[in-house]
């Protein structure tokens, strides 16, 4: 019911479908029209911005458009950089989003094996062609296009455009101005320079508008302020001319847009021709509240300044922001840098290191900028010292401090502090003054730039400082002018300095550890310390030595010496001091600190100070080479603050380094910034970096910079998974250098790359968000990309080098079902063909569903090996169960989470990240008219398979692509079936051993496994052959590993099979031996195992048609079936056999479960050993051979195909059950097309077929061959029903001879069920040596006859036809147009079936050979009995003896060869007009209801064509009436309605029909194994089935008949017994009948 009202909802669906499909082309016209409308409007040629550019096209070729290269229409490429870049997948669009995709289709010269071929060198020119593809994909219009390029990630990267073109002139960029349509060339150039000499373009096309300033971290204010608050950028027109702004705008790195509109530009104009800037004006553009933080990063960010067109005018790129302090254009860096101080719509300032331009003796002298009371007076508050160093004194009235911020504090009585000697305002010469900060004014703490400017606004000093070393820690000046001032020991404001105090230098600090790993206070070594060295040339005794900081002392004895035992120290030698917990002095590392060293007089003698610390790390002198200073000092820190050193040496002197002279070649890598869930490892912040040189390199002491202040050396406890700690790398060698967490940001930075010497060898920055992802050079753009996964201490992913569109398919989807395990089975398996790996992350897939709705799904981290798969299913676990390999969910690779397979069907596309299509599929009712996909949609094959499972070719990887759903209908299969893969060859010498039976078989098989030493394997349908049954257990007793597997015992079987096959599981199990049940769950993939086959000790194969049962493997002298066996010695064959039968033991499988022991059936006991007496071997065969072994489903049909094929004389067969009548997937029965095309070649094809359950199937296979191939086409084939004897009880076989050179061994049934559900197995095997045995027995089973069969169902036995000289095969006689009983072949006027009935020769026309003519015999014999006075001759006695009335005289003697005028009767020969076929439509006459149909047209059953049917349909002449109307009406709805539910009755009826035929042809039925059970062997007759009439006719069937078939009508029992049943077998056919189905 569901199937049906599933087809009906389908059909109405589809109806729809058809009507709404005559719509579409309307929109999709309109839309196309509306977009080429924009399209038309809305592009201009662009200045290219990057180094591969559009260099020349030729839209308007002589000749075709679509012609192949050298002819027809191209583009070319010219590369401008520097470095060479790979362009595959690269693509152009034109104005209608046609796509043209850089591939080897239209790259000229393309060479699979050259990657030049599709790389584009520095200044080399690429042409692609259009090379014969069809306007459907892509097109150069010859007026009004554009063409856009794009890098394979989607970049946009060029454009052109032009307004006209003539005939065989190319195109190129107009020289004087990138932006205009483009202009002809002088003569087309493809692959070399212009003829006009011009080489596309600079990366930016640069205007005389220009950012002149930017404000990306303002203070106080927000950063996404309104303005005047918030960010600003400050734009400058450079030039001569007003600019018009309109259009214009400025893009950050993420795409952030601020555009010159009302919104941004301040001053806007609603009057558009309003919005320009003057030459040498400024305007601001302001980011105006967009954006929840604002649009400018404060780290890491460029920006691009871009032309009304697109094209980008300038780019500018910074690295660092300090809040309040703008950026300029930087003279030395390509990153901008702070300004002095910022100058809104203002001339910007000199560079900060020249600003003071003026010369003055009024210098700064000392700052304190973070007191313990900001914003109080002196001496609490901040302040600032200035000092006269002139001659005379300074009014400073009018003077000011400006800093990097802009806030200007002007020097008046207020602000300078009152002093007594010195009146308001002046400074006397060689004085101080101090400045305060009071109130609202303060000095910034961290980050800061300071200028004094005098009376007329000159700037004469400056000071700056960068960080922030706690409250009341002054700054004093560094001793390099350029450097950032450093901070005091103590303050002195109005005093000298500190620093000024001469000290004595004898005693130095040389390191200091002020950042313990855990506590501080911890003791010694744990805890702080600090290290001396006593430079001088005589021991020193610092006992009572103080180090002192800002309230903090310590006095040093050797009690805090812990590495010796008194407080003198030696000339070179240091002192450690730890600190060991004491309250009394402590390091700060949170803050900057200073400390200083005095001798007993108080004199200072030393200082350090330091900004910032590192846990664990010491710090030392920045001139120090152990701080990577080098040889000169210079290369470690350009301040006096102490800094990191490589690695701490406490108690030892440090180490003095000579010059670095190694190599430099020493390159980054890969970077792991950040990672918030600790997924990479390592987890930490790290670096990797590359030996790029041809000699090793130490990597010891590198060191990197990163922008925050952090320092990180190369060292062996910093490296990860370093081989033997070794710090030399190998040219080509990685290694990594890990970092503490949050070393970087995950939003970008930057760091600097020094050598042991402090040389900078490299300053790297990015600006990408990468939290958890690596980041890595990207050498085509000259900048960083996101790597596609880390690889710490490896060699980097090359994209180039990965899976690209065209390696990624589709290999086997299942859209729908359900099972006991898994509510919902759908998947969907991708496939990587290519030779790299597919790295699928970003990719997407998209589903269209049937109403054109798409939705996308994009991949997350996800990865294909090369030549390898992946399933994606809704129910991982579930699917994981049936199918072996990677499975993945749909919800943990794609998002969203929402991704499922319609039911009803749909379009798939899966896509690069560039948006390239890779593959589609469409099937069911989704959309045909999609990229990607041609022609009808894929749906179900006509065969009904549930838990179907579509594969795209063989699946076996042969996957074709050509966009259609033939490609994916060579091949099903089912969920957990194997896809095992053809064809499986072997071959070389072996020993062969060919087994036909009944003769062959028992004896042979129990020899080779009584052989087995090391392993049996046994696959079987049915088992209950006691000897074999006893073989299995004596060789695992012997330790043989024996493993079975059988088929779990059926519902349908009889109670004889059923319990056999449980007893001797029982036996088997309880022995020890391995058991599987193969099968019975309903939602297994396979119906049955049907293979007969087993493998002894991995070198020797038994394979065959009969199950082990007696039937098949009967005893010496027992009768049994036809059956066909081999033994095979060959290693290569068992291998490949163990292969595919190990893959059904896996207890994995769905369909496998373990036996265990349990009790046998109720009664039962395995039979009596078979006596093996008169017991002989077949004769084995050594040779050399070649053959193939076919298995089901898998490749099964593929290989009878093959032999079929190999045929060019004759084929063989010898078969159970043929159906002719099923259908193979999406097309005819694969088989009997191909025995019909061997016909149709003129090869001879002999068929044997079972005759034991003969029904209108096998009779129909019979005629087909008989009547329609023979008779009818005249193809030379025939087909018998095999007779049986005393030795042989029927056809078993499942075999086939092709040319006495191939021959078939196999457990195969020729109809649906084997090829398409059960496990099979098969050999064939090229051998002629090894086919004659089997020929041999072949023509034993074609001779042979018997008393019954009647192969062509004409009424003559076979025995009697060929005796006779007829032909057993054809009932009608073509060329007569008659049944051959009929027909009178001896034309002795005794048709063939009168013969028979008489006992006569049909092709003799005096039997008995005494002159007298069998007619007048006949009415002899007749006349007889109309005359009472001679005795009654009987016609047989009359035909078959020459004294037929016994009168002791022959009648030819006594009465003449004419009986004395006897007349012949004719009646005796008069041909039945009814048996005749006048029309000659292969009706006869007596069924014809049709009689007169045309020659050569087709007809039903009732010799009817459509147009007589038609005819016969036609309505009466009188229609008129309204009441015949009506109730013709309610008659047709009456039928339609019975019509549908007989439909479903039928329906029913008809599978369950199938079913049972199915499973009475797979093996010997219920009719022999009733006659093995308990049942009288006296009263069970084969039921032979030869159509033979019966002596009774209907009206002669009694009640006790009917009774015996309650149900039947006495036409179906009529029925039977003319095909030759008894009515005692079918009372018993009847009652199993009725057993097995209830």
């Amino acid at each position: 019911m569901l199937v049906s009202m599933n087809l009906a909802f389908r059909s109405l669906s589809l109806a729809i479908l058809m009507i709404l499909s005559t719509t579409v082309p309307l929109g999709i016209s309109s839309l196309e029209s509306s977009e080429n409308l924009v399209l038309s409007t809305s592009s201009r040629s662009l200045a290219c911005s990057g180094d591969i550019c559009l260099n020349e096209a030729l839209p308007n070729p002589n000749g075709y458009d679509n012609a192949t290269w050298p002819n027809g229409e191209w583009v070319e490429l010219h590369n401008s950089g520097v470095t060479t870049v790979d362009v595959r997948d690269w693509y152009i669009t034109n104005k209608a989003s046609k796509t043209l995709y850089l591939n080897s289709t239209t790259i000229v010269d393309y060479d699979a094996a050259d990657p030049t071929s599709w790389e584009l060198s520095p200044d080399e020119y690429m042409v692609v062609s259009r090379n014969g593809l069809s306007n459907y994909y892509f097109y150069l219009a010859n007026t009004n296009d554009n063409i856009t390029l794009f890098t394979d990630s989607g970049t946009q990267v060029d454009r052109a455009t032009w307004s006209s073109s003539s005939s065989g002139n190319s195109l190129e960029e107009d020289t004087a101005n990138p932006t205009y349509d483009w202009v002809p060339t002088n003569a087309p150039s493809p692959g070399a320079n212009n003829s006009n000499a011009t080489v596309v373009g600079p990366e930016l096309y640069p205007s005389d508008l220009i950012i002149n300033e930017v404000m990306s971290n303002p203070w106080p204010s927000e950063d996404n302020a309104v303005w005047p608050g918030g960010e600003w950028i400050e734009i400058f027109n450079s030039g001569s001319a007003e600019i018009d702004l309109n259009g214009w705008s400025v893009e950050d790195a993420a795409g952030n847009a601020l555009p010159f509109d009302a919104t941004h530009l301040i001053g806007y104009s609603s009057d558009t021709t309003l919005n320009k800037i003057q030459p040498s004006e400024t305007r601001i553009i302001a980011v105006n509240g967009s954006g929840n933080s604002g649009v400018l990063n404060n780290g890491v960010e460029t920006l691009n300044l871009i032309w009304p067109n697109g094209t980008k005018a300038q780019q500018i790129s910074w690295t660092d922001t300090e809040a309040g302090f703008s950026l300029v254009e930087s003279s030395t860096s390509q990153y901008w840098k702070y300004a002095a101080y910022p100058t809104l719509n203002q001339s910007n300032p000199l560079d900060f290191s020249i600003i003071a331009t003026v010369a003055s003796p009024i210098e700064f002298a000392e700052i304190l900028s973070n007191s313990s009371s900001d914003g109080d007076a002196f001496p609490d508050g901040e302040w600032i010292e200035l000092f006269n160093s002139g001659s005379s004194p300074i009014d400073l009235s009018g003077w000011s401090i400006i800093d990097g911020m802009g806030n200007v504090t002007f020097l008046d009585p207020g602000s300078l502090v009152f002093n007594q000697s010195q009146g308001s305002t002046n400074i006397d010469a060689g004085e101080r003054r101090l400045v305060q900060f009071e109130g609202d004014t303060e000095l910034w703490d961290y980050y800061n730039q300071i200028m004094l400017r005098d009376a007329s606004g000159a700037i004469v000093d400056s000071a700056w400082y960068t960080t922030n070393y706690g409250q009341n820690i002054s700054w004093i000046p560094p001793e390099v002018d350029s450097d950032p001032w450093v901070p005091s020991a103590w303050m002195t404001p109005g005093q000298p300095d500190m620093g000024e105090t001469p000290s004595t230098g004898v005693v130095i600090f040389t390191e200091i550890f002020p950042d313990a790993v855990g506590s501080d206070t911890q003791q010694w070594p744990l805890g702080e310390w600090v290290e001396i060295y006593n430079n001088g040339t005589s021991a020193l005794d610092v006992g009572g030595w103080k180090m002192q900081a800002s309230g903090r002392s310590l006095t040093l004895h050797q009690y805090n010496m812990p590495l010796q035992s008194t407080s003198i120290i030696q000339p070179g030698e240091v002192a450690l001091i730890a600190l060991n917990g004491t309250t009394s002095f402590y390091l700060k590392h949170t803050t900057p600190d200073s400390i200083v060293l005095k001798d007993l007089n108080g004199d200072i003698v030393d200082t350090a100070s330091w900004i910032s610390s590192v846990q664990g790390e010491s710090l030392v002198a920045p001139n120090s080479t152990h701080a990577g200073a080098g040889p000169d000092g210079t290369g470690a820190s350009s301040g006096s603050d102490w800094i990191q050193s490589a690695w701490a040496t406490p108690g030892e002197v440090n180490p003095t380094w000579p010059e670095y002279t190694g190599s430099d070649e020493l390159v980054v890598t890969e970077i792991l910034a950040s990672c918030s869930d600790n997924s990479v490892n390592p987890s930490e912040d790290w670096i990797e970096v590359m030996n790029n040189g041809s000699q090793d390199l130490n990597l010891s002491r590198w060191r990197i910079d990163t922008n925050s202040g952090d320092r990180v050396f190369f060292r062996t406890t910093s490296m990860w998974s370093q081989s033997n700690n070794s710090m030399i790398l190998a040219p080509l060698e990685r290694a990594v250098l890990m970092m503490e967490d949050d070393v970087f940001s995950g939003q970008g930075d930057s760091f600097d790359l020094s050598n042991p010497d402090g040389v900078l060898i490299d300053t790297l920055a990015w600006s990408l968000s990468s939290n958890c992802k690596t980041i890595g050079p990207d050498t085509s753009q000259n900048s960083w990309k996101i790597l596609l996964w880390p690889t710490p201490g490896s060699e980097e992913p090359d994209e180039s080098l990965l899976a690209e569109a065209q390696d990624i398919l589709f290999s086997r989807f299942m859209p729908q079902g359900s099972t006991t395990i898994s509510s919902n089975t759908e998947f969907i398996e991708i496939t990587n063909i290519g030779d790299s790996l597919a790295y699928m992350t970003d990719w997407t897939l998209t589903m269209v569903n049937s109403a054109n709705e798409d939705s996308v799904y994009t991949f997350g981290e996800l990865s294909i090996p090369s030549n390898g798969s992946v399933i994606l299913a809704s129910d991982q676990g579930g699917i994981s169960v049936y199918e072996d390999g990677t499975v993945e969910s749909f919800n943990s690779v794609l998002t969203p989470q929402s991704f499922s397979l319609p039911d009803s069907g749909a379009a798939i596309h899966i896509k690069t990240p560039s948006g390239m299509l890779a593959d589609t599929i469409v099937y069911g009712n989704g959309p045909v008219d999609v990229a990607g996909w041609s022609g009808i949609s894929l749906v179900e094959p006509v065969s009904s398979i549930s838990l179907l499972v579509y594969h795209r070719g063989d699946g076996c990887g042969n996957l074709p692509d050509t966009d259609v759903a033939i490609d994916w209908q060579h091949r099903w299969g089912r969920l957990g079936a194997s896809t095992f893969c053809g064809p499986t060859l072997f071959s070389g010498m072996s020993t062969v051993t060919p087994l036909v039976g009944p003769q062959d078989g028992l004896v042979d098989l129990l020899a080779w496994m009584n052989d087995a030493s090391e392993s049996l394997h046994v696959h079987l349908y049915q088992i209950e052959q006691p000897n074999l049954v006893q073989a299995l257990i004596e060789a695992h007793n012997r330790g043989v590993e024996v493993t079975v597997v059988l088929n779990s015992a059926e519902y349908w079987w009889n109670n004889y099979d059923k319990d056999n096959q449980y007893g001797v599981v029982n036996l088997l199990t309880t022995a020890g031996i391995k058991t599987l049940w193969f099968g019975g769950v309903s939602d297994q993939p396979y119906t049955y195992v049907h293979s007969k086959v087993a493998v002894k000790d991995n070198e020797s194969v038994w394979i065959g048609s009969g199950n082990w049962k007696s039937s098949s493997h009967p005893a010496p002298d027992e009768r049994g079936n036809s059956e066909w066996g081999v033994l095979v010695d060959n290693t290569d064959l068992a291998m490949k056999v163990m292969e595919q039968l190990e893959y059904d033991e896996s207890l994995e499988r769905s369909y496998i479960t373990l036996a265990t022991p349990s009790s046998p059936p109720s009664g039962w006991s395995l039979d009596n050993l078979k006596s093996l007496t008169n017991a002989t071997q077949a004769q084995p065969i050594t040779s050399d051979i070649n053959g193939r072994l076919i298995t089901c489903p898998d490749t099964c049909v593929d290989g009878l195909i093959w032999m079929i094929e190999q045929a060019d004389e004759e084929i063989l067969l010898s078969l159970q059950y043929l159906d002719v009548d099923w259908s193979w997937g999406w097309g005819d029965n694969p088989l009997v097309s191909a025995l019909e095309d061997a016909a149709k070649d003129g090869v001879r094809i002999r068929l044997i077929l079972n005759g034991a359950y003969l029904d209108k199937d096998i009779q129909q296979v019979v005629d087909t061959f008989n009547e329609d191939w023979n008779s009818t086409l005249g193809y030379d084939v025939s087909a018998i029903v095999m007779s049986e004897d005393d030795e042989v009880s029927k056809l078993h076989n499942k075999g086939m001879i092709v040319d006495s050179e191939h021959v078939l061994i196999s457990s195969i049934n020729w109809g649906d069920s084997a090829p398409t559900r059960n496990r099979e197995m098969g050999l064939i095997i090229s051998s002629a040596e090894v086919t004659a045995p089997f020929l041999e027995g072949w023509h034993r089973d074609w001779v042979r006859t018997d008393n019954v069969t009647d192969t062509d169902n004409d009424g003559l036995p076979d025995y009697w036809e060929v005796a006779n000289g007829l032909n057993r095969t054809t009932r009608t006689l073509p060329a007569l147009n008659i049944l051959e009983g009929a027909h009178d072949s001896d034309g002795d006027g005794l048709s063939n079936s009168v013969e028979y009935d008489f006992g006569s020769h049909a092709n003799n026309a005096d039997t008995d050979g005494d002159c007298i003519p069998d007619s007048l015999e006949v009415s002899w014999a007749q006349s007889t009995a109309l005359n009472a006075s001679v005795a009654d001759v009987s016609p047989s006695d009359a035909l078959l003896l020459a004294d037929a009335d016994k009168d002791g005289m022959n009648e030819s003697e006594l009465l003449g060869c004419d009986l004395e005028g006897v007349l012949a009767d004719l009646n005796n020969s008069t041909i039945d007009n009814g048996s005749l076929d006048d029309d000659g439509d292969l009706v006869i006459n007596r069924d014809d209801l049709c009689p007169n149909t045309p020659a050569n047209v087709p007809v039903n059953d009732d010799g009817c064509s459509t147009e007589q049917r038609n005819a016969n349909a036609a309505p009466s002449a009188d229609t008129s009436s309204n009441l015949g109307t009506g109730m013709m009406l309610l008659l047709m709805l009456c039928g339609l309605a019975l019509a549908g539910g007989a439909f479903l009755i039928l329906r029913n009826i008809e599978t369950e029909g199938e079913e049972i035929k199915d499973l009475i042809t797979l093996e010997e039925q219920n009719v022999e194994a009733l006659a093995q059970a308990e049942i009288d062997s006296d009263d069970w007759q084969m039921p032979v089935l030869d159509s033979s009439p019966d002596s009774a006719s209907p009206s002669e069937i009694s009640a006790e008949d009917l009774a015996k078939c309650p149900g039947w009508p006495k036409e179906t029992i009529q029925s039977y017994l003319d095909q030759g049943w008894s009515m005692d077998q079918l009372a018993q056919y009847y009652q199993e009948q009725v057993e097995e189905n209830s």
